[in-house]
């Protein structure tokens, strides 16, 4: 089950070259192509954790450890695309990308991280709207079946964006109401 995962992965991450590839080669003609690579994307990757945990040996493997990075790798990808057709200007993407990544170096967050890649994974859907219509439905109800499919990935997202909402809290020293306050009168003589 493992190999089948790590393939699964190491697809994702042959699919985010491709996706570059039509941006620079192909341009807009390649439209329907970035998006049913895209769904079969997103679609290895709803399969890949359930046949990952399913293994026998619990250890994750190298690129189980690094599939976070390769899913980002994926979601760049298609926000470059996006750039290269003109759907988005350079330096929206350039200056989006480097604000993204000086965010996750400083705060070291995977629920930060997953938030940041919110605005370019909607993008390619909410264009499709526009370019091919059909391609944004068929997102539509990819993003319907695998809500009603796995809906334990949802309420497990949302956990781990709490549990770094709490993380930072504390980092930035905000750790609960009135914390400021109670700081303020600790310091008092």
């Amino acid at each position: 089950m493992r190999v089948l995962a790590d393939v699964f992965t190491a697809l994702r991450l042959v699919i985010a070259a491709c996706i570059l590839y039509a941006g620079l080669a192909l341009g807009r003609e390649a439209f329907g192509a970035v998006a049913a690579a895209t769904l079969i994307g997103w679609t290895l990757d709803t399969v890949d954790g359930p046949l990952a945990r399913a293994a026998a040996d619990p250890e994750p493997s190298w690129l189980g450890r690094h599939e976070r990075y390769i899913d980002t790798a994926m979601v760049v990808t298609g926000f470059i695309y996006l750039t290269l057709i003109g759907i988005i200007p350079a330096w929206g993407c350039v200056t989006y990308l480097l604000v993204c990544a000086l965010l996750v170096a400083r705060l070291r967050s995977i629920a930060l991280l997953t938030v940041l890649e919110v605005p370019p994974v909607i993008l390619l859907p909410v264009t499709a709207f526009f370019l091919a219509p059909l391609w944004g439905w068929l997102f539509a109800a990819w993003a319907m079946v695998a809500l009603l499919l796995d809906r334990r990935r949802l309420w497990v997202r949302l956990g781990i964006l709490w549990q770094d909402t709490q993380r930072f809290r504390r980092y930035s020293g905000r750790e609960g109401p009135g914390a400021s306050s109670q700081r303020r009168n600790q310091d008092r003589p």
